[in-house]
């Protein structure tokens, strides 16, 4: 377990399995992820049981300090060990935490996580180019832009790009530094 201030990172249960099929299915979410089918109970159980095995996706709920509650998902994807670098995603579901700072408070515990515990050399995060929010956050926290996949995303009856942000290890630190 990752502990915030507002947040803790744990590991997902079962039972979160509802909750993150509703988020992903809902519109709010699935504008902002890659995946764009519906999903049921049976994808979403068949994607929690790959996670036993899989040593490339490490995959948090995310609950609320106080009561426990699941409020949002993250974690580290697309992990190569051999190279040392990952994705990160995040998400907050819980539509009355989505602004109150859970996001940024994730992203500083899998920063931490992935540099510090795993040694991770490279984070990244593919993010469309309409995600204004998203950018600033991770901009905020380090990222620099490395490029984009033009008009790789139809949304909304238009063409965006993914953008491609990364952060490596030692800028990581040296922001780190730079903070306190």
């Amino acid at each position: 377990m990752l502990n915030g201030e507002l947040i803790k990172l744990c590991q997902i249960e079962e039972s979160d399995l509802p909750k993150f099929r509703d988020w992903r299915n809902s519109p709010f979410v699935r504008n902002y992820v890659r995946e764009y089918r519906p999903l049921n109970m049976q994808n979403q159980k068949q994607w929690f049981e790959s996670l036993t095995n899989d040593k490339t996706n490490i995959v948090f709920a995310i609950k609320e300090m106080k009561a426990g509650e699941t409020i949002g998902l993250c974690g580290l994807t697309y992990i190569n060990w051999k190279e040392g670098h990952g994705e990160v995603t995040i998400y907050i579901g819980d539509g009355e935490w989505q602004g109150k700072g859970c996001a940024g408070e994730a992203l500083d515990l899998l920063l931490k996580y992935g540099f510090e515990e795993l040694r991770l050399h490279r984070i990244c995060a593919i993010i469309y180019s309409y995600n204004i929010l998203s950018i600033k956050l991770f901009e905020k926290y380090g990222f620099k832009l490395e490029g984009e996949h033009r008009e790789a995303r139809f949304w909304n009856s238009s063409f965006y790009s993914e953008m491609i942000y990364g952060i490596l290890d030692y800028e990581y630190k040296e922001g780190e530094l730079c903070s306190k």
